[in-house]
């Protein structure tokens, strides 16, 4: 398992550096912007998560992989923007539902690997694969993802805890998998059709 979540954790990194990336061509940022919010994106739950789990140096500092992923993700997304990315929001709700499944898992698996108690690693999933869009919305003067209707966090805390649930013994490759199609197709059904939790409903007089 650990010789594959490197792996894991770049292609996470690239999805949301689009994601981000999107973000900010869609609040019309220049070149240097578009990259600041797509390396902010990609690299912002993880660091959290380390951050909580005490792993530290981050790896982005050893190893400055993470950020020459995101760097050139913006210049990619930018360059194709017009020809191939017309439909950003489209997009960008894509690439978030992609980031976040996968984020969800693998922040769930780093924290297994620490030997953290189960709670804790579907809570460090859901955090890693929420994190880094938060920031971005925050950055970009977005609505916080967090606090849309729709399912957002609650998607990434099913694909966690789907991956710490299911038995070791089925391999890491099978849990994985299994986490991220639920949580990825959690996210994408509660935006097709407008998915949320209940929630209590205010009237002025109780304000």
């Amino acid at each position: 398992m650990e010789s594959f979540l490197p792996t894991l954790a770049q292609l996470g990194t690239a999805v949301f550096a689009v994601s981000g990336a999107l973000a900010g061509l869609r609040n019309r940022l220049d070149i240097v912007g578009v990259t600041f919010v797509a390396t902010l994106t990609g690299i912002g739950g993880g660091t959290a998560r380390d951050l909580l789990l005490g792993d530290t140096p981050l790896a982005w500092i050893k190893d400055p992989t993470d950020l020459f992923i995101c760097i050139a993700i913006a210049i990619l997304v930018a360059t194709l923007n017009k020809p191939l990315l017309g439909r950003r929001l489209a997009g960008l709700y894509f690439a978030d539902a992609l980031g976040l499944a996968l984020f969800a898992v693998l922040g769930a698996a780093k924290a297994e690997t620490l030997n953290a108690h189960p709670f804790i690693c579907v809570l460090l999933g859901a955090m890693t694969a929420s994190f880094g869009g938060i920031i971005r919305d925050v950055v970009c003067n977005d609505t916080p993802v967090f606090l849309q209707e729709e399912i957002y966090i609650t998607a990434a805390l099913a694909g966690a805890a789907l991956y710490i649930i299911l038995p070791q013994s089925i391999g890491f490759e099978l849990r994985a998998s299994a986490g991220f199609v639920f949580a990825f197709a959690l996210r994408m059904l509660a935006i097709r059709y407008n998915w949320s939790l209940p929630f209590p409903r205010y009237d002025d007089e109780q304000r």
